[in-house]
């Protein structure tokens, strides 16, 4: 149960996350933010922070952290840059880099050229980071619908744990497993929708609010033409009778509880004695190298002999053959598991052809799609179709 306390803290942190939104002036809060670190107030930059964002309804959490360019690693140089600056605008000349010139400068000098100077470096710096913020937002200007789903669904997280609101974020805005499953129809509508292994239900959440935006008439999504060229036909997001998440982890499948309500059942218990006994559509996202290479086949069996006609099953895993981009995943994989304490987890990866192979047995026909744009990871997106499914996924 969370205390009124706690969800009143959370809310304040997510006001503070939030507020100032907008491309123009979220860049104006990281300019001023780096413009106020280059000041030597060392000491008083929260509190301007706090006073100037308060004044100009500016994000003030993202001008205090924009404020740490002076941080220890980099305070050295900017003192350097910023003497060197003023010393050049007051005289025309720079400081000597010697021990001289530090037993010998006047310490009104050496003031006079750090203000100066940190008034030019600051300006400059702040300027640059800032117009670099606002060209960042303004090329996903396009993508607003998009980044706008996000943040409904990642909201959902904000009462349950700060760590939750935050690690859906990035999740959601950085994989784009997300965006192909809403927007390139690989889903059929309609029965019940089962992920196994929904950790705290992102998939969830986003299926639900993209159904709702669409009902409202906020969300109109757009698949990419074949060849990915340009955007093809508007159509609605996949909506579903049920959304099933089954998840192990008693923690973790408490929060996508928490932050799902009555939209979606969260079972908590292991997949292979857990599949409901019908369904249309049935998520395998980065699970199935959790479980021994028979347990893989067995729960793939499963899902099988439960699918609806004209259903289908979407496995996403890495490719074990990809080199670089496999590493990365098996690189993160351990540390996540060392992270949660669980450092005996064993792991069962597969190629991609070696996924495909496994399908095929089965009697599927799968399509493949990658979904590691944007990321140094080799992920595959395997869409599983039954032999009686006589149209394709989407």
């Amino acid at each position: 149960m969370i205390s009124p306390k706690a969800t009143s803290l959370r809310r304040v942190f997510w006001e503070l996350r939030t507020e100032g939104g907008g491309p123009g002036r979220e860049a104006i809060a990281v300019g001023i933010g780096v413009f106020i670190g280059c000041v030597p107030v060392y000491g008083f930059h929260l509190l301007l922070c706090w006073a100037i964002g308060w004044c100009l309804r500016l994000n003030r959490l993202k001008m205090y952290l924009a404020a740490n360019v002076s941080n220890p690693l980099m305070a050295p140089l900017l003192v350097l840059s910023e003497l060197e600056a003023g010393a050049w605008l007051r005289r025309g000349s720079f400081h000597a880099l010697s021990l001289e010139t530090v037993r010998t400068i006047d310490p009104w000098s050496f003031g006079a050229d750090l203000i100066v100077g940190s008034i030019v470096v600051g300006g400059t710096l702040g300027v640059m980071v800032g117009g670099a913020t606002y060209a960042l937002a303004r090329s996903s200007g396009a993508d607003a619908w998009f980044a706008a789903l996000v943040r409904r669904a990642s909201d959902r997280y904000i009462t349950t744990s700060v760590t939750a609101w935050e690690f859906a974020r990035g999740k959601l805005r950085g994989d784009p497993l997300y965006r192909t499953v809403l927007v390139d129809r690989v889903v059929p509508s309609g029965g019940t929708l089962v992920d196994v292994g929904c950790g705290q239900g992102l998939m969830l959440a986003m299926l639900v609010e993209a159904a709702d935006g669409f009902r409202s008439g906020h969300v109109h999504l757009r698949a990419a033409r074949s060849g990915g060229q340009g955007e093809g036909a508007p159509g609605p997001p996949p909506v579903f009778d049920e959304l099933v998440g089954i998840e192990v982890r008693r923690r973790v499948a408490a929060i996508a509880r928490g932050a799902l309500g009555d939209r979606a059942t969260i079972v908590e218990g292991d997949a292979r004695t857990h599949m409901p006994r019908r369904c249309r559509v049935v998520l395998f996202f980065d699970v199935l190298h959790m479980v021994p290479a028979a347990d893989q086949e067995a729960l793939l069996a499963a899902a099988a002999a439960a699918l609806d006609p004209g259903g289908v099953i979407l496995i996403r895993e890495t490719d074990a053959a990809a080199g670089w981009g496999f590493a990365a995943v098996r690189f993160g994989n351990r540390l996540k598991s060392l992270a949660s304490g669980n450092w005996r987890q064993t792991f069962h990866f597969r190629t991609a052809a070696d996924w495909t192979a496994c399908a095929e047995r089965l009697g599927f026909r799968v399509e493949t799609r990658g979904t590691s744009e944007g990321t140094p990871f080799a992920n595959v997106l395997f869409v599983l179709i039954p032999p009686s499914h006589s149209g394709d996924a989407h």
